[in-house]
């Protein structure tokens, strides 16, 4: 809808605030709406230019009104109202049922609704006269039937049977939301927290109300003040995750999985601060969601000791989904609508965020953050306006980062050649890497280094800006081992050989074959072949063979059923440690999970980093169970299900044996133990 931006120059060249006084009268039965609608404005104005869903009849008695253009999708119109002198007020009436496009979102979820299902209008359906300015002030009044009830953005009143939402705040967009809800609600402090549910569950309400002001509170501290008089759970019928200023819109059975409190819940606070407190200026790149992935996400882990692994994993789909010529710029990212994107704009993104995190520390990192807070909130940005903001005064880091927006890549590591040089009771240890980018990307590169007598390596930096680099540490002790970036601190392509076994690995592949089972049954082959085609319209990349086909040895693969006739010669590729297939069974960890009884997925690499998957399941039931379940399970290498119902019994993420990035120096292998960290905003413990 960005034609209207065109068309309303009048108004924007003249004020600098606009505010909302709306009276609505919403009739979900027939899906038609109401509005009386008093605009504001700080400088008085003879032109007021707008643009309204077509679906609805305007008029004014302030002034003239013609209408301008019709959007061409005929789902908007633009509209000019002429005053006979300069007025700061404008006052339109508008009835009728809006045009609604029928393109579904997240979840499945309708661009706009008013229906018996539930009502939900922003600005995309124009439900509300758009200027091309930010509303600075909102009072939303709002009438519906017994047993209905609004949410909008703000503080919430009632009287005479209407609920008024007011907020003095300034907004990009304003909602309305309204079904047969139950609200729970308890203070904290001066913010009112509620949960929005469209069936009875006091439990479930005290499961969020419960945790909703410790964020709220963690993130005031790392921040600034928490912008908002509210923070609401909403339930929606459709199964999305979307956070507004003040609440969050979540589908009925995401809200009712166990880990999303602890998981989605903090992504969704914390976007109150970052996407709806401090704007996206989308053309100029989209930095809100790696923030915020960072910021909840990664710290959620980072505090139960699981950094590391987030990290690894965050640039595991990093290097599945977006390398080999998928990768692009973050300063082109605007949002997810796919496996790549979403690898790029939060896995890619949060990563480079982690990076200026190390290379300024805590302290300064967190005063970073409050002054992109102070010197932003309720304006638009780019991604370079966010990094200059947190770098501050740090020209250089900031000049530094920007190699990493503008790129299209990110940096290939290979560790060539790694010597011991003994000078009495000192060493030199030195380290031949190659970095497979042209031009090379300028950069500090992490290396642990474990030396006799000590039980935690020493993480050292050295420059890396060439694309061989020759490196040399005096030591005072004999290295032992030595891991190149063993945190996962750097924004980069995972070598192959480090890549942990795991379904990303095969499903962002372009040389990923599903490799069927010739004699298996007709009902277990047509379900593996319905398995194949729902995959293949997610993952493009994914080819299909039978088993008495000869593949590349390059070639992923993925095998499919317990009767597959590559299963045999590839059977002892799954061994390791507490890990056993067998020709009717898997053991993991001392259990045995039998064919018959469970689904079975294992994942393997070789020393070159080729992947093979196995899946075994014992129903064609089964086989479609996994089909839906499994691309949501993409970063686990080891997983069981009861065949029958569906539940998961075991879900583990595995790691790598081969890397190349990894050498042991002594003639016993030495464990990797690196020095704990604190989680963001927390001391080391």
């Amino acid at each position: 809808v960005l034609w209207f931006f065109l068309i309303c120059a009048p108004l924007s060249a003249s004020a600098q605030r606009l505010t909302h006084e709306l009276i609505v009268d919403v009739r979900p039965d027939s899906g038609e709406i109401s509005v009386d609608d008093t605009v504001r404005v700080e400088d008085a104005a003879t032109t007021f230019e707008f643009v309204l869903n077509a679906g609805l009849s305007v008029q004014t008695e302030d002034g003239t009104l013609q209408t301008l253009a019709t959007s061409v999708d005929g789902l908007r119109k633009a509209y000019r109202v002429s005053m006979q002198t300069p007025e700061r007020s404008l006052t339109l009436r508008y009835h009728g049922r809006p045009l609604l496009s029928g393109q579904r979102t997240h979840g499945g979820m309708p661009v706009g609704s008013i229906s018996d299902q539930g009502v939900y209008l922003d600005g995309a359906s124009a439900w509300f006269p758009l200027f091309d300015l930010p509303v600075d002030q909102v009072r939303m009044t709002v009438s519906l039937p017994a047993g209905w009830q609004a949410i909008g953005v703000g503080r919430r009143s009632q009287q005479d049977g209407r609920v008024t939402w007011r907020s003095d705040q300034p907004h990009d967009d304003l909602y309305l939301i309204a079904n047969r809800f139950t609200r729970y609600q308890r203070s904290h402090g001066a913010i009112d927290l509620s949960i929005w549910l469209l069936e009875e569950d006091p439990a479930l309400a005290e499961t969020y109300l419960r945790v909703m002001g410790d964020y709220i509170d963690h993130y005031s501290r790392l921040i600034g003040d928490y912008p908002y008089e509210k923070f609401a759970v909403v339930e929606n019928a459709w199964q999305t995750g979307f956070g507004m200023p003040s609440f969050t819109l979540l589908g009925s059975r995401v809200m009712r999985l166990p880990f999303i409190p602890y998981t989605s819940l903090p992504h969704e606070i914390l976007h109150n601060w970052w996407g709806n407190g401090v704007w996206v200026d989308y053309q100029k790149g989209n930095w809100s969601e790696g923030l915020t992935a960072y910021m909840a996400d990664h710290w959620m882990q980072e505090r139960q000791g699981k950094g590391r692994q987030y990290r690894l994993k965050a640039l595991q789909r990093y290097s599945n989904f977006a390398a080999d010529g998928e990768d692009m710029p973050l300063l082109h990212f605007v949002s997810r609508h796919n496996d790549t994107s979403q690898s790029i704009g939060y896995s890619k993104s949060l990563m480079l965020f982690h990076m200026l995190r190390i290379a300024m520390g805590d302290a300064a990192f967190s005063a970073g953050l409050q002054r992109l807070w102070q010197q932003h909130r309720f304006s638009a940005i780019g991604f370079v306006d966010a990094i200059d903001s947190i770098t501050g005064p740090n020209r250089e880091l900031a000049a530094q980062a920007r190699q990493w927006l503008a790129r299209p890549d990110a940096p290939r590591l290979r560790l060539l050649d790694v010597a011991v040089e003994a000078d009495g009771d000192a060493y030199r240890l030195v380290l031949d890497i190659a970095q497979e980018n042209l031009p090379p990307f300028a950069f500090d590169l992490p290396v642990a280094v474990s030396l006799s007598g000590e039980t935690t390596a020493r993480l050292l930096q050295a420059r890396i800006d060439r694309p061989r680099n020759r490196l040399s540490f005096d030591l005072p002790r004999e290295p032992l081992r030595v891991d190149i970036d063993p945190e996962y601190d750097l924004l980069r392509y995972l070598d192959p050989t480090e890549q942990p076994p795991a379904l990303n690995q095969l499903f962002g592949g372009k040389d990923t074959w599903l490799v069927m089972p010739a004699a298996a049954p007709a009902p277990m082959r047509d379900a593996w072949m319905a398995l194949a085609r729902q995959w293949q319209a997610r993952y493009p990349g994914l080819q299909v063979a039978d088993d008495r086909e000869t593949l590349p040895s390059s070639a992923n693969r993925l095998l499919l059923g317990w009767d597959n006739r590559q299963l045999a010669r590839a059977r002892a590729g799954f061994a390791r440690d507490g890990q056993t297939l067998e020709k009717d069974a898997a053991i993991v960890r001392g259990t045995r999970y039998a064919a018959d009884e469970t689904s079975i997925v294992l994942v393997a690499n070789d020393t070159d980093g080729v992947a093979t998957g196995f899946i075994g399941a014992a129903t064609p039931q089964a086989i479609a169970s996994l089909a839906r379940k499994l691309t949501h399970y993409g970063s686990y290498g080891r997983l069981v299900f009861d065949a029958a119902s569906g539940t998961n019994q075991v879900r583990d993420s595995l790691t790598s044996v081969h890397s190349g990035l990894s050498r042991q120096l002594g003639q016993a292998p030495v464990p990797l133990q690196l020095t704990p960290r604190a989680a963001l905003g927390e001391r080391a413990r």
